[in-house]
């Protein structure tokens, strides 16, 4: 049976250990007909070694690696842990998916793990919006500004940003293939290519950008620009937002929903729904609406309508750490 790995960057508190064991449980609730799921996680700075005892009993088979303290000196500790987890990937997975930890899965994507398979093509859902740009300067100045002469490939700009409106002039519109980083897809076959362009060009991005923070999501697509790899824009279901505007102009999306990415904040803390029995009640129990009441009620069908992260005894079942080098 093939094998797919999730990667995860985290930092060591109970906010992200509790969305990681919350992500694991609903990778595990969900029906794998064909594919063999694993988590790794790589760690920053910022260590919590208290949380992690607590939250060891409910991350039994995830594996968690840290990114050593010269990383995270180097590049801070959020690039370290990112970074991270291209240069320590498994060898073996047949498709490695690259996840935020406020995502969750909530029903099963085999069809798309079957498709970056059999085509090595790498997928994710277009980025919602174009990344900030320097003042006067156009979205697609920019996206010129920023590869000047670190690649050698042409940037195709043929796919629009996923919420941006149709009005919008197209050089604001569209876009090389720049995926939302939440969720991504990348096939065997490409991925120790792909890490070692990204790896090499997402700090070369920094200086050159007027948010660094993009520099990533950035130098993914460069990476992909410059292998000329088959691409797939997938459709919004693949990474839906708890966003209204998303939940607007995709609702047949938001119906059949596979992973859900909740990084808006405006209705409830992303970093609180899971880390206590008090406040995951709150959130099973709060008035939401749109994309938001959709995510509770797949929450409360994939994870259960009680907390289930109450402390187990320890059986030794757990990965533990490993500090790399």
């Amino acid at each position: 049976m093939p094998k797919v790995t999730f990667l995860i960057p985290a930092s060591l508190s109970r906010a992200f250990l509790s969305q990681i064991a919350a992500f694991n449980l609903a990778l595990s609730r969900l029906t794998w007909d064909r594919w063999q799921p694993n988590l790794l996680v790589c760690m920053g700075d910022n260590l919590d070694s208290n949380a992690l005892t607590e939250w060891r009993p409910h991350l039994r088979n995830v594996a968690i690696v840290f990114a050593p303290r010269s990383h995270s000196e180097t590049t801070g500790s959020f690039y370290a842990q990112i970074d991270g987890l291209f240069r320590w990937a498994p060898e073996d997975a047949d498709v490695l998916v690259r996840m935020d930890a406020d995502t969750l899965p909530v029903d099963g994507f085999e069809d798309v793990l079957d498709y970056v398979s059999h085509t090595k093509s790498i997928a994710g859902v277009m980025a919602h919006f174009a990344f900030p740009t320097s003042p006067g300067m156009t979205s697609r100045e920019s996206w010129l500004h920023a590869v000047d002469g670190l690649i050698s490939a042409p940037l195709n700009f043929r796919q629009a940003y996923s919420l941006t409106g149709a009005d919008v002039p197209e050089e604001n519109r569209l876009a090389p293939f720049y995926v939302n980083d939440g969720a991504v897809f990348f096939p065997k076959a490409l991925f120790s290519e792909f890490a070692r362009l990204y790896l090499h060009l997402r700090p070369k991005l920094m200086d050159r950008l007027a948010d660094p923070y993009f520099s990533g999501q950035i130098a993914l697509s460069l990476a992909v620009a410059e292998m000329r790899a088959p691409t797939c824009a997938l459709p919004m279901r693949y990474n839906f937002p708890n966003d209204e505007l998303a939940a607007s102009r995709f609702p047949e999306e938001l119906e059949h929903v596979k992973i859900f990415h909740y990084l808006r904040t405006h209705d409830f803390d992303r970093q609180r729904i899971f880390a206590d029995e008090n406040s995951y009640h709150d959130f099973l129990n709060a008035p939401l609406t749109g994309a938001n009441k959709v995510f509770q009620q797949r929450v409360r069908k994939v994870i259960g309508p009680e907390f289930p992260f109450r402390t187990l005894p320890d059986r030794g079942l757990f990965s533990p750490p490993l500090q790399m080098t």
